[in-house]
């Protein structure tokens, strides 16, 4: 009888009926499988199971959406609790991220943090981003700004895949997938507010308001709202401007107080409502940012509407609609705002996507739908932009994907395909593959995936002829836990990345300025990361290591630094972290954190010929040191205290590509306070049902 379902499911595979299932760590939505992960906590809580077997034991879904434990998903999994996200005394996402291994981050454009993921630049349209299960990466370049933006005081769970989404989410996910899930998404019952504010010397250094409510309406329905507004500064140093609009034959830079030119604000708005099967999402964000020659505003609206169809036990079909509506980059010279802004494009995308998930047996269940999306661009300045006379645009993409899962004794195996068509660039499809299995103490993980990188609508716009970017990765993961406490899990990746998609621009013979993306041969990495966890009642220990080197054949000119060729610009070829925390009493913790960067490459400065110098940025050492007192003169009320850059080591963020000279300026020691009120309603087992 297992044979036969296994021929089903090959056969299944084989026509191309496919797809994926929305779960809980998708959509931020309950399902069938997080009872079990419920009652699985719970129980583990009643034995003398450790925290660590509890986190270890876990669903995740993110890297394959049929729900399985972080030691046996098919891919390499990072998962940041809200205890941890609390406790690690994280000001904003680039703090968290940036614990995990093969994660970091360089500048892109006007003090603008882009992500990298492996050593590999990843901002644009690999590295995709769920809140909710709302995709965050903008439309018409496919990134996303990182900084003080996500409301991190009410975010329950962050899910950090190191390795290839796009056989599950598209053509947004090539390198990555990070996924978000809110207090009010994982469906808590919980009320909080918290207020933080940090000085740098001589200036602010963030002020953020947050507040949340989330709670079971009756038995069938749930609801929540969450509110964020940020305030902060990249940089309280000096900032060069060696393209100033006054400068003379010497070009000599123009000295500027980036504490005056860097500042940021963000809100966000997040509401839910679930009655029965029934779910409904809105999210609205905005983020603002400054610089001396650019002013840059994002504003996002995301709306979906999903309903869960059960048909028995064993088959879930689910219909989802969603929209997104969107202006990002728009660009203001920031020496004459008053004439508005010069790149304003309205983007939006509308999409409807139907999956079914399928349990065969207890051992072996299948994934698969259907999914369309219609993306369309307005310029708002109402000139010829896109040619033709033409000022507006659209892109359709019809997509089919599928999943099957086989657990044996052995081995669980995942086999996994997505066909993408699209209006303009053609096809596109991308197989998985997974082997994965606990045995015992120890695990492992064998994967091979292609995935892509789509062009976005700017990128289709500057190059009618552009191709999608292809990957391919090898990944293998060993794992062994000594103890309930203690795990070591090792990995070593091979990313090979064809037909590589980059920005280029050039004013040739001092005539018309140009500029284009264009298809680049080859570029990627190897390399190796570790975690080693350590977690006792009342302390816990995390450190992490990676490590990459590029291809030595990659012919992507752009990201690699000139006479060393084993590392690529911006980041480090070794990167080591370390967390801690230690309870000192029952409400007093002292939580240190600590990054060592081996040296890094930028180009930071013009020599007297304006041509760009290489400069060797030294290891460098951020340690920072959060002190946090629960239940402050009464219960539920928090108060954090930190310190970071301890060392006061103020490097800048350079770019991870050759262009414009324009690195973001390090910062000084920053000294934070924090308060936090916080309210957990009676547990109800309605509010995940």
């Amino acid at each position: 009888m297992k044979i036969n379902h296994a021929v089903r499911l090959v056969a299944l595979l084989a026509f191309g009926i496919g797809s994926r299932s929305i779960t809980l760590a998708q959509n931020g939505d309950s399902t069938d499988a997080d009872h079990s992960l419920q009652e699985l906590i719970h129980l583990k809580a009643q034995t003398d199971a450790s925290g660590l077997q509890q986190i270890l034991n876990e669903n995740v879904a993110a890297s394959s959406r049929k729900a399985l434990s972080s030691r046996e998903t098919p891919g390499i999994v990072t998962v940041i609790t809200e205890e941890e996200i609390r406790y690690s005394g994280a000001r904003d996402i680039v703090d968290l991220l940036r614990l995990v291994p093969g994660v970091d981050f360089a500048t892109d454009l006007g003090f603008i943090a882009g992500i990298g993921m492996r050593g590999n630049w990843a901002s644009e349209g690999k590295v995709l981003v769920l809140m909710d299960g709302q995709e965050y990466n903008e439309i018409l370049y496919q990134s996303v700004p990182y900084g003080n933006k996500f409301p991190l005081d009410q975010i329950a769970r962050v899910e950090i895949i190191r390795g290839p989404g796009s056989a599950v989410y598209g053509g947004t996910a090539e390198f990555g997938v990070i996924n978000i899930i809110t207090k009010g998404g994982a469906g808590q019952q919980t009320a909080s507010a918290s207020g933080t504010y940090s000085t740098l010397p001589g200036s602010y250094g963030r002020r953020n308001l947050s507040a949340g409510f989330s709670k079971a309406i009756g038995t069938k329905a749930h609801a929540d709202v969450s509110f964020f507004k940020g305030q902060h500064i990249a940089s309280d140093q000096t900032f060069y401007d060696y393209y100033p609009e006054d400068s003379t034959e010497t070009e000599v830079p123009l000295p500027m107080d980036a504490a005056r030119h860097s500042s940021t604000d963000a809100t966000n708005f997040n509401a839910g409502l679930r009655y029965g099967n029934t779910h409904v999402r809105a999210i609205y964000d905005r983020f603002h940012v400054e610089h001396p020659w650019n002013i840059t505003d994002y504003s996002h609206l995301f709306l979906s509407l999903k309903h869960n169809l059960r048909f028995g036990r064993k088959l879930t079909i689910t219909p989802l609609l969603s929209y997104t509506n969107q202006t990002p980059w728009e660009t203001t010279d920031a020496a004459d705002t008053e004439s508005g802004s010069f790149f304003r494009i309205n983007a939006r995308r509308s999409k409807v996507s139907v999956t079914a998930l399928y349990d065969i047996s207890r051992k072996v269940n299948l994934t698969f739908g259907q999914e369309y999306f219609r993306d369309f661009a307005q310029n708002q300045r109402g000139e010829d932009y896109f040619g033709e006379g033409q000022n507006q645009v659209q892109y359709h993409t019809a997509s089919v994907f599928a999943q099957g899962l086989v657990k044996h004794r052995v081995a669980n195996l995942t086999l996994g395909f997505r066909y993408d068509k699209h209006s303009a660039f053609g096809s596109a499809f991308v197989p998985r593959f997974a082997l994965t299995k606990r045995i015992d103490n120890f695990h492992f993980k064998a994967l091979y995936s292609h995935s892509y990188r789509a062009p976005g609508i700017e990128n289709i716009t500057l190059n009618e002829a552009i191709r999608p970017e292809r990957s391919r990765v090898s990944e293998l993961e060993l794992g062994y836990q000594f103890t309930p406490d203690m795990l070591l899990s090792v990995n070593a990746f091979d990313v090979q990345t064809k037909d590589v998609i980059i920005y280029f621009s050039d004013i040739p013979n001092d005539s018309t300025y140009i500029e284009e993306y264009r298809n680049y041969d080859l570029t990627g990495s190897r390399g190796l990361e570790a975690v080693y966890q350590l977690r006792k009642e009342r302390w816990h220990l995390n450190l992490g290591y990676s490590f990459y080197r590029a291809l030595s054949n990659a012919t992507a000119d752009a990201y690699r630094v000139p006479g060393k060729q084993h590392v690529f610009l911006a980041f480090p070829a070794h990167k080591f972290t370390l967390l801690g925390s230690v309870a000192l009493t029952r409400d007093l913790r002292i939580n240190p954190s600590v990054l060592y960067f081996s040296e890094r490459y930028g180009f930071t400065e013009l020599d007297g010929d304006g041509n760009p110098v290489l400069t060797r940025l030294a290891p460098q050492t951020l340690a920072n040191l959060y002190v946090s007192y629960d239940n402050l003169l009464v219960k539920g009320l928090d108060l954090g205290v930190g310190a970071y850059n301890l060392f006061n080591s103020r490097q800048p963020m350079p770019r991870a590509y050759q262009g414009e000279i324009d690195p973001t300026p390090g910062r000084s020691r920053e000294l934070l306070l924090k308060l936090t009120y916080h309210l957990s309603f009676q547990s109800s087992s309605s509010a995940t049902k």
